[in-house]
Parts: structure tokens; sequence; C-alpha cells
């Protein structure tokens, strides 16, 4: 499975898991490298969602899906699906995270 396809597909696991949790509706971006995959909202939040899987936690630019959530008011999250796991919510430090 080629890394678009699998990305693709941990995004789409990614909205069902914030439409079950959250009741949230989610767009996908579908940019290439962009801040945020997915921008879901539920009528009272509003989150901006990084989607990545893998083994090891990944590290992410904190900054720039902070600066960009502020442009929706909009929560920062991680969802991190470890391989053969369940989705892990990761909020962002309180301070810097590159």
């Amino acid at each position: 499975m080629s890394s678009y396809r699998k990305g693709y597909r941990l995004e789409r696991l990614a909205m069902e898991y914030m439409r079950k949790k959250y009741g949230a509706v989610c767009v996908r971006s579908a940019g290439s490298h962009g801040p945020c995959d997915l921008l879901c909202g539920n009528g009272e939040q509003v989150f901006a969602v990084q989607v990545k899987g893998g083994g090891k936690k990944p590290k992410i630019s904190w900054k720039n899906l902070r600066d960009f959530a502020a442009k929706f008011r909009a929560k920062p999250v991680l969802l991190w699906k470890p391989d053969y796991g369940q989705f892990v919510e990761v909020e962002p430090p309180e301070h810097g995270g590159a």
C-alpha cells in the first residue's frame, strides 16, 4: 500500500473517530504537507487535526498546527494511531514544541 493510500485510510478512520467521540463533521484538507489534515466541528467546538500513524509517537510542528488552529478558533490535536492500535489523542505541549 502506498504512503498516500495509507494516509488517506488513516484520515478516513480519524474522521469516524471524531464523529463518534465528538459528534463532529470533518473536512479533509487533502493538501500536501499542510499544518492540518482535518478540520472538524460539532457546532460547539472546532478541531484542527493532524493525523499520523506508525510505531513511534510522531514529532510534528506544534507551532504550525497552533497557528493554523488559531485562524479558526480551533483546538489543535494530533490523532496518532500506533500500528495495530487505537487512536491516541495528543494535545500540544504547554510551551514550545517544534
